[in-house]
């Protein structure tokens, strides 16, 4: 008698289901991971964009600011951009260093600038910042509400950036 080579039916019916099954588990994790990854990005973006604010400042022997790319009720969620404080009043401004994009997904708060109500967060040319007295709250609605997955940043008054995690609904 020939013997055939391959799979039967069963086997490929079973092998597509125990797939499915692990397809099913794994989806949702995925997700998860995705918005942690998100959040934790943007925040790792910001602490690159004080940093470089920062050190441009030393460097140029200028001061120099970190701006919301709008001063709309969205304020540092639609990006934000690094400059000379003395001549950006926005994140078009031809003088401009450096320009920072946000995912739309993320949520970043402070009420540096936000709003038209908040302080122009600067940094002098010795790399301090004077008015550094407010945090950036980094979080997403769609990150679960118990871990710690959301991000703070605090800045101290000699220019520091320190990320801390805390969770979803937590302010800084």
């Amino acid at each position: 008698m020939l013997r055939s080579k391959g799979f039967t039916l069963i086997e490929l019916m079973i092998t597509l289901t125990v797939l499915g099954v692990i397809l099913g588990l794994a989806v949702p994790a995925m997700g998860d991971f995705v918005v942690r990854q998100r959040v934790s990005s943007q925040a790792s973006e910001l602490m690159l964009a004080l940093a470089y604010a920062r050190s441009e400042a030393v460097t140029r022997g200028v001061d120099v600011a970190v701006l919301p790319a709008t001063n709309s009720g969205n304020g540092w969620t639609d990006g934000w951009c690094v400059g000379p404080e003395s001549t950006m009043s926005n994140c078009t401004h031809a003088d401009r260093l450096r320009n920072f994009s946000n995912a739309k997904t993320v949520n970043i708060t402070s009420s540096y600038l936000q709003s038209g109500a908040g302080v122009k967060l600067f940094f002098r040319r010795d790399g301090t910042c004077p008015n550094c007295s407010s945090s950036f709250n980094i979080t997403s609605t769609q990150l679960k509400a118990t871990g710690n997955d959301a991000r703070c940043i605090d800045i101290s008054i000699l220019g520091r950036s320190t990320l801390r995690k805390i969770t979803r609904d937590a302010s800084c």
